[in-house]
């Protein structure tokens, strides 16, 4: 599967990339929506899952999977927060599931699979 990470944090994007990869993910990995979008055009343009970062530099997190989504129907998308508050908006927004940091390997592979 070919997953778009965008987050901001070095240290999670880092986590996430690493744990991705070991489970033979492909990762294209972006720490903001203009770095996203270059990644994508470069493989090609199509991801089959969005990971992202609802707070980010520029455009938030939920504008852009908006966008990305538009582009691709067929995106799975999982939004990543620190804020628990973030979230209602995220999730009535209806494109994807939400998973908090800090989590672990293990919740990461889960909504991947719930995705």
């Amino acid at each position: 599967m070919v997953v778009l990470v965008v987050e901001d944090d070095p240290s999670v994007l880092t986590f996430v990339d690493r744990v991705l990869t070991q489970h033979g993910h492909t990762v294209l990995a972006a720490e903001d929506p203009d770095q996203a979008r270059v990644a994508l055009a470069e493989h090609g343009g199509k991801a089959d899952l969005l990971l992202c970062d609802i707070v980010l530099p520029g455009v938030n997190g939920l504008d852009f999977a908006r966008t990305a989504k538009a582009a691709n129907p067929s995106l799975k998308v999982i939004f990543m927060t620190g804020l628990v508050h973030q979230s209602p908006k995220v999730l009535r927004s209806g494109l994807g599931l939400v998973i908090y940091k800090p989590f672990s390997s293990d919740d990461l592979l889960k909504a991947i699979d719930k995705a």
